[in-house]
C-alpha cells in the first residue's frame, strides 16, 4: 500500500460508524473507554450534534443519516475527517464503511481493523448476500477482524484471516456503586426488557403478555426501556396498549429516543425478573444478548425464549427459565412458580449475581489493547491499571 499523509501519532487510533449511536456501549463506553486508559489517543468519527470531547475522547460529529442512502451520501464526509486525523489505525464497525476503509489504508499507510457485530448474512437475502460479499473482499486485504460471538468464528475459518473474539461482557457506566441483593422480600413482579425494541426481539409477545396480566388483574408490571426505530411497530404498539388498557402495567422508556447507558442502572435496580423473549431469528441462534450479562449483574433471574444456545446459557448457570418463543401464558407459568415457592426464584438470583463475575469487561478491554499492540507497527504505551472493571 502506497503511504500519504503522515501520522499523527503511533498511538492515534479512530473508529469509525455512521451506523451505530456515537455512544453505543460496546464502541463508546467499552472498546473506546478501554483504549484511551490503555494510554492511546483514541479517536471517534460517528453521527453526533457537535464535535466535542467526552470523558476524554474526541467525537468527531457528523450529521444523523435517516436511512442507508443518507449514510451512503456521508461517505467522502467520513473519509476525509478520517484521513485528517492521520491516525495508525482505523477501527471500521459498519460493513458498508470497508471500501472507505480500503482506501484509508491505501492513501495512509494505517493498519485497519473491521468489528463483525452482526452475522449480516441474516439480514434478507439481497442485502446479506451483498454485505457479505464486502465482508469476503474486506478480508483479502484487512489487517484483523474483531467478532462479537463465538459462532462468527465459522466464517472467520472459511476465509483464514486473523481475528479475536471480543464480547461484549458487562462494563458499569461511571463510579456506579456495586449493585444491592436482589430484594426477595415480596414475590417477583417487576419485569425489566432493556435494548433496543422490535417484533424480532419480542415486543409484540411482551405487549400480548401484558394484556394477559392485566385480563387476569395480576400484580405484574412489565417496563420496556429502549428505543424502537420503527414507526409502524411504535403506531400499533402504542393502539394496543390504549385500546387494551395497558397503561397500568406497561412503562415505556425511550421508545422512539436513544437510551443513554448511563441512565440504566435504576431501572435494573428497580426490577425483579429480566425479560429476553426474542423470535429464533437467524441473527439471535447464534448470539447470547448483552442484556443477558446486565441482567446477571444485578441478580436479575432471566425469563428468556427456548434458542438451543440461550438455554444451554441458562442451564449452565441455573439463573432462570426459558419458555417457548411467543408464549406469554408460559411467561406467566414460571412467574407463578416462583411466586409459590420463592426459594427457587431466590436461588436463581444469587446464581446469577455469582454467575456475573465471569462476564465482566476489565479483561476483554486489555485483550483489546493487546491486539492493538500486535497489529500496529511501533511500540505503545504498556496498558494502564486505570481499566479494572
Amino acid at each position: 500500500m502506497e503511504q500519504g499523509n503522515a501520522l499523527h501519532s503511533p498511538t492515534r487510533v479512530a473508529h469509525l460508524t455512521t451506523v451505530h449511536h456515537p455512544f453505543d456501549p460496546r464502541i463508546f463506553h467499552k472498546q473506546l473507554a478501554a483504549l484511551r486508559n490503555a494510554g492511546f489517543d483514541a479517536h471517534l468519527v460517528a453521527p453526533h450534534e457537535r464535535t466535542e470531547r467526552v470523558h476524554g475522547i474526541p467525537v468527531h460529529a457528523l450529521p444523523r443519516p435517516q436511512n442507508r442512502a443518507h449514510r451512503l451520501a456521508l461517505q467522502p464526509r467520513v473519509f476525509r475527517t478520517a484521513r485528517a486525523l492521520g491516525a495508525a489505525l482505523y477501527h471500521v464497525h459498519d460493513p458498508e464503511l470497508l471500501p472507505l476503509a480500503g482506501l484509508l489504508k491505501k492513501t495512509t499507510g494505517a493498519r485497519v481493523v473491521y468489528d463483525m457485530h452482526e452475522n449480516y448474512r441474516s439480514k434478507g437475502a439481497l442485502l446479506g448476500r451483498f454485505l457479505r460479499a464486502l465482508e469476503r473482499w474486506a478480508f483479502r486485504w484487512v489487517d484483523h477482524v474483531l467478532i462479537a460471538e463465538q459462532s462468527y468464528r465459522a466464517i472467520m475459518e472459511d476465509h483464514a484471516r486473523p481475528h479475536t473474539y471480543i464480547p461484549n461482557y458487562f462494563r458499569p457506566i461511571g463510579e456506579e456503586p456495586p449493585a444491592a441483593p436482589v430484594d426477595i422480600s415480596s414475590p417477583p413482579t417487576r419485569l425489566l426488557y432493556t435494548g433496543t425494541l422490535s417484533d424480532g426481539r419480542g415486543l409484540r409477545t411482551m405487549v400480548r403478555l401484558a394484556a394477559r396480566i392485566r385480563g387476569a388483574d395480576r400484580p405484574e408490571t412489565l417496563s420496556l426501556v429502549g428505543i424502537c426505530r420503527y414507526p409502524t411497530q411504535r403506531a400499533r404498539t402504542e393502539e394496543q396498549i390504549r385500546r387494551g388498557g395497558l397503561g397500568a402495567v406497561v412503562d415505556r422508556v425511550g421508545w422512539d429516543t436513544y437510551v443513554r447507558p448511563s441512565t440504566m442502572p435504576p431501572h435494573y435496580r428497580q426490577a425483579d425478573v429480566g425479560l429476553a423473549l426474542c423470535e429464533p431469528r437467524p441473527n439471535h441462534v447464534g448470539s447470547i444478548p448483552t442484556k443477558f450479562y446486565e441482567y446477571l449483574h444485578y441478580g436479575l433471574p432471566l425469563i428468556c425464549s427456548d434458542i438451543p444456545l440461550w438455554r444451554r446459557f441458562v442451564d449452565r448457570h441455573e439463573c432462570g427459565a426459558v419458555v417457548p418463543p411467543n408464549d406469554p401464558a408460559a411467561v406467566l407459568d414460571v412467574l407463578d412458580e416462583w411466586q409459590a415457592h420463592p426459594e427457587r426464584y431466590r436461588q436463581c438470583a444469587e446464581n446469577a449475581r455469582t454467575a456475573a463475575g465471569q462476564y465482566r469487561w476489565g479483561p476483554i478491554g486489555k485483550r483489546l489493547a493487546g491486539l492493538y499492540r500486535r497489529v500496529l507497527p511501533d511500540n505503545v504505551p504498556e496498558l494502564s491499571t486505570t481499566e479494572s472493571r
